[in-house]
């Protein structure tokens, strides 16, 4: 997959929010019943872009391995194309960078021994500065004056959220068990204080959609059974691309 063909379901996102999200509005008893109709077209499932995304991560994590200083990894991100738009860590003994490029985004971390970069590691970015957020969203945001706030060390650092977004996402999964309907996983998501931000896909075997609470998002899909509508296999995932309404529900928390 090349990176213009991932690049085109995240740019009808932006375009078709609006239609998706009226479909929405308009009553969560219509994806009950989408099984009698044509499947929708998949907009932005995270799937879509998964593999370019992670290629795109190995590439620049070996490209990033020859760098032996901060300034020469500051250099070759600039070469690459790269906008350093955060800064959450930076000391003499290690570094933190949010970075963009077009639609994606990455954490670069290195720790740092007598001035010398000691294994460079590019990762999702996941939990992300809101100047990382503005950097996606518009191509000529200038974020080269980024600066390092010492009060605000860490705080979107996407290792402080793992451990518990990952034990919220074993939660979820052991909540949903399979065998109902989509009503029946909307009404626990509720009940659990979750809000349904946008739904990616809802077609006659599939239902896509992404969900909100406090720092947390998910990726919801259900795989279903197009006749009796009753939900065969439940996966919670990541929500690397998100909707303008998923950004919203977060950045209100």
């Amino acid at each position: 997959m090349n990176k213009a063909n991932c690049h085109k379901p995240l740019l009808r996102k932006k375009l078709l929010l609006t239609a998706t999200l009226t479909v929405l509005t308009l009553s969560y008893a219509n994806i009950s019943t989408a099984a009698d109709t044509e499947p929708q077209e998949h907009f932005w499932q995270d799937r879509m872009g998964l593999e370019d995304y992670d290629q795109q991560r190995v590439a620049l994590e070996a490209l990033l391995g020859d760098a032996t200083t901060v300034a020469e990894l500051r250099n070759l991100l600039q070469k690459d194309g790269y906008r350093l738009t955060a800064i959450n860590q930076e000391s003499d003994s290690d570094i933190e960078y949010e970075i963009v490029k077009g639609h994606h985004t990455f954490e670069v971390k290195s720790e740092i021994a007598d001035g010398k970069l000691k294994g460079v590691t590019v990762a999702n970015n996941i939990w992300r500065a809101d100047s990382t957020k503005r950097a996606l969203a518009d191509a000529n945001y200038d974020a080269n004056d980024v600066i390092f706030d010492k009060e605000q060390a860490g705080r979107y650092s996407d290792t402080q959220y793992t451990e518990a977004w990952s034990e919220e996402n074993k939660a979820l999964a052991a909540a949903m068990p399979v065998g109902k309907k989509f009503e029946d996983y909307k009404n626990i998501l509720e009940e659990r204080g979750y809000k349904i931000t946008s739904i990616n896909d809802a077609g006659a075997e599939e239902v896509e959609f992404e969900i909100v609470k406090g720092e947390h998002s998910f990726e919801v899909n259900l795989e279903r059974d197009p006749d009796t509508k009753l939900v065969k296999k439940v996966e919670v995932s990541n929500n690397i691309w998100r909707s303008e309404e998923t950004e919203k529900a977060i950045d209100k928390k």
